[in-house]
């Protein structure tokens, strides 16, 4: 049986492989722009390289309100053709991802005061530009119905309405478009950090990368380069003796966790205070997080934190919306916090466009700037007609992406047939229910990678820490087919237990080391070190 190639091993060798030869496409940064891109430009047929610094979804990422959503808000902006495109492009995910895109009821409460007529034709309009089905259609909610859904509203609600969206595991999803693009040829690695772009006649031939692990360097040619580092795309530019043509307004936004026993909710919901400030409630498994902030962020771009003012913006929303859960900072078991990376346009974050741009900086560079997660791959398309009229090559169009499903997404029956065999062959293990829900939740058809685990050996499914809703063998596969290098990757970007655990992952630290180490061969030291540097991070 040929080896995966998407692991350590593959990673050395993608490497080696990126510095024997000239690329097409040399893309650098491994969020969800760049890995979108590397996996539509590899479909294509074009010789694609991708290299990230940190991880996958490292940045933004991983730290967005991980909705694959319409964006019913920006219609209050004007930015219709975001929204049409946003809404439309719901249907593709949810088609190649089925494991990765949840149906989500979203319910947008009306209050005494509010005009429901004006709210109603938002929605009539929406509706349409998201060319949604007849079961997809926003309904009417009664006062009682609304209640249903988020029991503890304040008391002036008086109707509302409900429709649909879909929740993802963003971290996930951008590693699994890393992990297609190097199954259709791409080579790809993280922890590799550009140090210098190299210039030749006024044109952009590639650029020297430093194995962060190794230390050793590699210069990689290519034809085209494109800078797809989101919130690190000027500074970038910047660090290599270059200017970008516009700049960036990085705009933070934050979440807070709550256990869903404080926090009832069956349904997303919408927030909106007396002062006009709106949000947005999430549940998760046996977790609720509310969102978010939009505030111009100053500070490092690396592991942003959330301040104790956004914090209480936040809670006093929820506070407000339900005043009778009487919830308090305490309640709070978890934040995290993300840049957006926008185009300064002169107008506040919030009102800031999530359009686009692609900058031609130099021949054979570009960089892109803006854009949100739902619409990636017809961002990656934009991207790519510039890249085609460099190469002076026609290179085809992107509809390979609408129709090759991402790892983990192919079944042989109905998506909901398979969650609900997949979780009976899981309890026959005797896990626990959250367990089993979120592991069919995050996996997809590698449920059978891990039952085959555990057909090897039974303590695969042995939990990573008491009370850890994850198994042993959620590590063993994300070596094997997740190109997972630290102990942070696993924890935080693959698991996404960082974010959404009752101790964020710090109890199963030492057993998450020790699996990988025996894998990966560290020392006792580095095994320490990646402990140590793991339980720095923060939530």
């Amino acid at each position: 049986m040929m080896a995966h190639p998407f692991n350590a091993q593959g990673r050395s060798e993608a490497l080696t492989k990126m510095a024997s030869g000239i690329v097409d496409l040399l893309i650098i940064g491994g969020g969800i722009t760049g890995t979108g891109l590397a996996r539509d430009a590899a479909l294509r047929g074009l010789s694609v390289a991708l290299v990230e610094k940190e991880d996958f979804a490292y940045g933004t990422s991983s730290r967005s309100s991980k909705l694959v959503h319409g964006g019913l808000r920006y219609l209050a902006n004007g930015q219709v053709n975001v929204v049409r495109e946003s809404a439309r492009e719901r249907k593709v995910l949810k088609q190649i991802a089925p494991h990765l895109v949840h149906p989500l009821p979203f319910v947008f409460p009306i209050y005494k005061g509010d005009s429901a007529m004006k709210m109603r034709a938002g929605f009539f309009l929406f509706d349409k530009l998201a060319n949604v089905t007849d079961q997809e259609k926003h309904q009417v909610l009664s006062e009682q119905e609304v209640r249903t859904y988020a029991p503890g509203l304040k008391e002036d609600l008086k109707s509302g309405f409900v429709y649909g969206e879909y929740m993802t595991e963003d971290a996930r999803f951008t590693m699994e478009n890393a992990a297609s693009a190097v199954e259709h040829g791409a080579l790809v690695a993280n922890h590799a950090e550009v140090i210098e772009l190299i210039e030749a006649d006024g044109n952009i031939t590639g650029a020297k990368v430093i194995d962060k692990y190794s230390k050793q360097t590699y210069v990689i040619q290519s034809h085209v380069t494109v800078n797809a580092t989101g919130p690190w795309a000027q500074q970038l530019l910047e660090n290599t003796g270059y200017q970008a043509p516009k700049k960036l307004l990085l705009s933070k936004g934050i979440h807070l966790v709550f256990r869903k026993d404080r926090l009832p909710i069956e349904a997303a919901v919408t927030l909106t205070s007396k002062s006009g400030k709106m949000g947005f409630l999430i549940p998760r498994w046996n977790y609720v997080y509310v969102g978010t902030t939009d505030r111009r962020h100053d500070g490092p771009i690396d592991q942003p934190q959330s301040d104790h003012t956004a914090i209480e913006e936040l809670l006093q929303l929820v506070q407000e919306s339900f005043p009778s859960l009487e919830l308090t900072e305490n309640d709070v078991v978890g934040t995290w916090a993300g840049v957006r990376p926008l185009i300064a346009e002169g107008k506040s974050e919030r009102e800031t466009s999530r359009h686009d741009e692609v900058w031609k900086i130099k021949p054979g560079l570009f960089t892109v700037a803006g854009g949100k997660l739902t619409t990636y791959r017809q961002m990656a398309d934009r991207i790519l007609n510039e890249v085609a009229t460099e190469l002076e090559r026609d290179i085809g169009n992107n509809e390979r992406t609408m129709s090759v499903p991402l790892p983990g997404g192919v079944f042989e029956e109905a998506y909901e047939i398979f969650k609900e065999k997949a979780a009976q062959a899981l309890a026959d293990y005797q896990l626990s229910e959250l367990t089993i829900e979120r592991i069919v939740w995050l996996y997809g058809n590698k449920v059978f990678t891990l039952l085959a685990y555990a057909e090897e050996d039974k303590t695969w499914f042995e939990p990573l820490a008491p009370n850890v809703p994850a198994i042993k063998g959620e590590v063993r596969l994300a070596l094997e087919q997740e190109m997972v290098l630290s102990v942070a990757d696993f924890i935080d970007r693959r698991s996404s237990l960082l974010l959404f655990s009752d101790e964020h992952g710090r109890t199963c630290a030492e057993t998450v080391a020790a699996i990988m180490g025996e894998y990966l061969g560290w020392t006792d030291n580095e095994t320490d070190y990646q402990i140590e540097q793991f339980l720095q991070l923060q939530t």
